[in-house]
């Protein structure tokens, strides 16, 4: 089988030979892919023309979102057997400083660290790979076929963790006396992720999009149980932002635009937490003046948020276990298209108008 990657200064995503795993050494398990999400990162990253490959290669194998089934095992591997499905972790430190060894791997500074499939080290898209069993995380198999969205839903569920944190230092267990009213901008895969931790929660949450209220994508929102509001009809000039503001916002769009737009709907000591941005950014004009005036007398706090902990994936995982029966109807039409490698070059590129996650299929 084929195995997707990124050259240096090439923007089209090419199928390669699949690279053979080393032998099984000590702590080792060997996994094959079973399901691969396809990701706005990989997009980005062809788009870059500067893929982070591997020391000596000069291309790098995409793939970060995985549902995998361990094939081998080492003679000391505990906890894991030869048929057990996982999701793997991206992130893992290396070749750490000392002064942040003590740091969370999700907080390491850039070169602290590698990413499978997006930095440093090959994704994913390779048919079978070798890993430690702490970067895996064990899939019931009910929920196999959703599983790959484990990842997405753990870098979401990082965001709203850490600003539940926030707020309980600043203002006790406020959140737990009145849940906080919740915006998520954007209708793509993290917006949705971002949706499941809220509503894991039982958070009310409303919807901010471009689309269409009848749209797919925007009445998917709504079985969710979230509210839908269309940018058309935002308009917070008079409004009483203590009684109808939002405690908080997560910011999935990306979009410096929509974040300054819609951080005017914060109310006091509310978080806005930037799950997004351009991976090439560029100079814009932008009135700042009210939106700092705004976060120093109303106390906002603005959140910056990448990958995830350990404890986000394992949420990844229990979210979609737990909410399985009210919620995975929904969660299963996230899901809006399944190709195979060989056909999978065109969406590495390109977004359907209405399209949320397409899964590369392995084996199944």
């Amino acid at each position: 089988m084929k195995s997707i990657a990124a050259f240096k200064g090439q923007q089209n995503p090419v199928l390669v030979d699949a690279i053979s795993p080393e032998p099984l050494s000590s702590n080792q398990v060997r996994c094959e892919t079973v399901l691969l999400g396809i990701c706005g990162t990989d997009r980005e990253i062809l788009h870059s023309l500067t893929p982070g490959c591997p020391e000596n290669d000069d291309f790098l194998v995409l793939g970060h979102e995985c549902l995998a089934r361990v094939v081998e095992t080492a003679n000391d591997v505990d906890g894991l057997s030869r048929g057990d499905l996982v999701v793997p972790a991206v992130r893992r430190p290396t070749g750490v400083d000392a002064s942040v060894i003590q740091r969370r791997v999700d907080m390491m500074p850039w070169g602290c660290y590698v990413e499978r499939g997006i930095v440093g080290e090959h994704g994913f898209s390779l048919p079978t790979w070798n890993d430690q069993p702490d970067y895996l995380f064990h899939v019931p198999e009910h929920i196999a076929d959703v599983a790959v969205l484990a990842e997405p839903i753990s870098v979401s569920e990082k965001a709203v963790r850490e600003a539940e944190q926030i707020q309980a230092a600043r203002l006790g267990d406020i959140w737990q006396q009145r849940p906080p009213r919740v915006l998520v901008t954007g209708l793509g895969p993290i917006a949705f992720a971002a949706v499941i931790a809220c509503r894991s929660r039982d958070w009310p949450v409303t919807v901010y999009g471009r689309d269409p209220a009848d749209s797919f994508r925007a009445s998917l929102a709504t079985e969710f149980d979230a509210k839908y509001l269309n940018q058309d009809d935002w308009n917070w000039d008079d409004a009483d932002l203590d009684r109808d503001g939002f405690d908080l916002i997560l910011e999935c769009t990306g979009s410096d635009q929509v974040a300054i737009k819609t951080a005017l709907a914060l109310s006091s000591c509310g978080i806005m937490v930037w799950e997004g941005c351009s991976r090439t950014p560029e100079s814009a004009d932008h009135n700042l003046s009210l939106i700092m005036r705004n976060a120093i007398l109303r106390n906002h706090v603005f959140l910056g948020t990448v990958n995830n902990a350990p404890q986000d994936m394992q949420s990844g995982v229990d979210f979609l276990v737990s909410l399985d029966d009210k919620y995975g109807h929904a969660i299963r039409k996230m899901i809006t298209n399944r190709v195979t490698p060989e056909n999978s070059l065109w969406h590495y590129q390109n977004r359907e108008p209405q399209g949320i996650k397409t899964i590369v299929e392995y084996s199944v």
